[in-house]
């Protein structure tokens, strides 16, 4: 934000830390239910292919992919 504002963003400029958790848990679920609507309307099967590592700080991590033929 700081770099597309040129510097000339202030605090009025940003949303409250509550606001912003609702902006993003919002942004959230509407991507869910897109997911979730792709994933019931699949040609056949859904492979499945996860990774887990952790980083030098030992924080661990899990990614989830889904491949599959969606009908559009």
């Amino acid at each position: 934000l700081l770099y597309l504002g040129e510097g000339k963003i202030q605090d009025k400029n940003l949303p409250h830390r509550t606001k912003l958790t609702e902006m993003i848990l919002t942004e959230f679920r509407t991507e869910y239910c897109k997911v979730k609507n792709d994933l019931k309307n699949t040609l056949g099967r859904i492979s499945h292919t996860t990774d887990l590592w952790s980083d030098p700080n030992l924080d661990s991590f899990m990614a989830l992919t889904a491949h599959f033929m969606a009908r559009d």
